[in-house]
């Protein structure tokens, strides 16, 4: 596997002051918007996802090229516990979760 970028989500209870704290306290630039959060650039390949607070935690999320090394990525791991299969998620991103080590969720994908 051979990620472009490595998004770390947060989840955020004020999503207008986490943004702030982000963007104007530590200099982070906005990237993208969506109607529950913001994406950050953190620096190159590297971004901070916030979001609205919800029922459970955010994956970690390693980005890669297309769709077919996304397909890669699922064959070498599909012997893991998976949390959810290959597919396209409601924002147009493909990919899969999968189980990684003590029980955090991690999604692999490629951009729409």
């Amino acid at each position: 596997m051979n990620p472009v970028a490595l998004w770390l989500p947060y989840e955020v209870d004020d999503l207008e002051a986490a943004k702030a704290f982000y963007t104007v306290r530590l200099g982070l630039s906005e990237v993208d918007r969506f109607p529950r959060g913001v994406v950050l650039r953190a620096a190159d390949g590297a971004y901070l996802e916030l979001a609205k607070a919800k029922d459970k935690p955010a994956p970690l999320a390693f980005q890669l090229k297309t769709d077919t090394e996304v397909d890669d990525a699922y064959a070498a791991l599909r012997s893991e516990e998976l949390v959810r299969g290959p597919g396209r998620y409601p924002r147009g991103h493909y990919g899969f979760e999968v189980r990684g080590p003590a029980g955090a969720t991690v999604m692999i994908w490629s951009e729409r």
